[in-house]
């Protein structure tokens, strides 16, 4: 992505609904994990550093970053190690092997081979390796917000899983999420089809009562996290473990 949209979301990420709610259903879905204290956690491509204090409580924490403005936001919150680096094959040796959990927060959509990427981060893990992904949902919802966040597709719940169980992991949960508010996003995403709009589509932060319902709303689904697949939305969450016979 372009700096002016790392700079535009640095400004929001402590406080708009869709982040807060999102880190929200990210702690969740590790928290039912039930994983040992003081894993070894890889954050891949961890943008302007948004998660890295949740990812931190949860153990040792490196991350890597190959926008030069996000990488000296994330690094200038002192959290965790964190290296220049981009999948598949940009990777410093600095960066070891053995990770218990890797995640990848709406990342994989941004890679030309996300094929290649997964089976890299694979090489990364440990046996017992737990891989965490979420990305956006069903290419037909394609708009002007993938074209500006450099986004080269969106995945449907059978290619997401075809992915990962071609690149060496066995699924243990995947479903959409941002279901609560998918109707409105779709009827959005309509007005948008038809009507064309001149001005590129820009994330703002609406006025503090509406944000309020909004991230209340979106938050309401971290309590299916790791139990209930959900039919849709707009966005896909996966947890996979590391197949060891490939």
């Amino acid at each position: 992505m372009e700096n002016k949209i790392f700079q535009k979301m640095l400004k929001l990420e402590s406080s708009h609904w869709w982040f807060v709610a999102r880190r929200k259903i990210i702690q969740r879905a590790i928290n039912n994990l039930d994983l040992p204290r003081n894993i070894r956690i890889l954050d891949a491509g961890c943008g302007n550093g948004d998660n890295l204090s949740l990812l931190s409580t949860f153990g040792d924490l490196v991350a890597f970053e190959k926008n030069e403005y996000a990488l000296k936001t994330a690094k200038s919150k002192k959290i965790g190690e964190i290296y220049k680096a981009e999948l598949p094959d940009k990777l410093p040796n600095t960066i070891k092997t053995n990770f218990d959990l890797i995640v990848l927060l709406d990342v994989l959509e941004h890679i030309d081979d996300d094929s290649k990427s997964l089976t890299t981060v694979r090489k990364l893990m440990n046996n017992k390796g737990i891989i965490l992904i979420t990305v956006p949902a069903f290419q037909w919802l394609w708009s002007e917000h993938d074209v500006i966040h450099h986004h080269k597709r969106r995945y449907s719940k059978s290619e997401l899983r075809e992915k990962l169980d071609s690149s060496g992991f066995r699924i243990k949960y995947i479903s959409y999420f941002n279901t609560l508010l998918f109707p409105f996003a779709l009827v959005e995403r309509i007005g948008q089809k038809i009507f064309s709009p001149s001005n590129p589509e820009i994330l703002e932060l609406p006025n503090n009562k509406i944000n309020f319902l909004l991230e209340k709303i979106f938050s309401l689904e971290a309590i299916f996290m790791n139990k209930i697949s959900l039919p849709f939305g707009l966005s896909l969450v996966a947890i996979a473990e590391k197949k060891n016979n490939v």
